[in-house]
């Protein structure tokens, strides 16, 4: 059974237009096993075959908020994300050596992502803040971003190599136009 997963292995007679071109099972397996999964078929005769993908848990489907911060995008867990408020300035106030707003009577402290990923601001501060309000432990907190761009379902992939251990970012993804995205840890970002 393991002779299709052969480099050049085909069962077209001849090659055509439409067979015997394309990616190779050995391909798939390559690329699968260079990932850290497996690739498992298992055949009945007269009833099919099956093939089993598996890849390790450190590869998850995320849906991902896209922001913009200084010119770059970046991608929050929706699932850390409470809410987004447009927050007009006069809402902020001064608090000890921070900011501050209320949100439904409660006072939510506000840091701006810029700050926390230490990249300069590029633009003028507009009139509103666009704010996410993310879960931080038990407590919430408001992190203004400059813009916010898009929803996006992707495949996170966690740091390795010399970028393992990078504070304050999650992992990383590729989006639908081949950019990369950085995903952010925001509670690691705001410890």
């Amino acid at each position: 059974m393991q002779l299709v997963f052969a480099p050049g292995f085909s069962t077209a007679s001849a090659v055509s237009d439409l067979s015997g071109r394309g990616v190779g099972l050995d391909v798939v397996q390559r690329s699968i096993h260079q990932l850290g999964g497996t690739l498992d078929m298992q055949t009945a005769l007269g009833s099919g075959t099956s093939f089993t993908l598996r890849l390790p848990i450190s590869f998850s489907m995320t849906q991902l908020m896209v922001v913009e911060v200084g010119g770059e995008r970046y991608g929050i867990p929706i699932s850390d994300i409470v809410e987004t408020q447009r927050l007009p300035l006069r809402a902020v106030q001064p608090i000890r050596a921070g900011r501050a707003f209320i949100l439904r009577d409660r006072t939510i402290p506000l840091l701006d992502l810029a700050d926390l990923l230490q990249i300069p601001r590029t633009g003028a501060v507009s009139a509103d803040l666009k704010v996410l309000v993310v879960r931080a432990g038990e407590d919430q907190i408001g992190v203004v971003v400059d813009a916010i761009a898009e929803r996006a379902e992707t495949l996170t992939r966690p740091l390795s190599g010399f970028l393992q251990g990078v504070t304050g970012i999650a992992g990383t993804t590729l989006l639908g136009d081949g950019r990369v995205l950085l995903v952010l840890d925001l509670e690691e970002l705001i410890q």
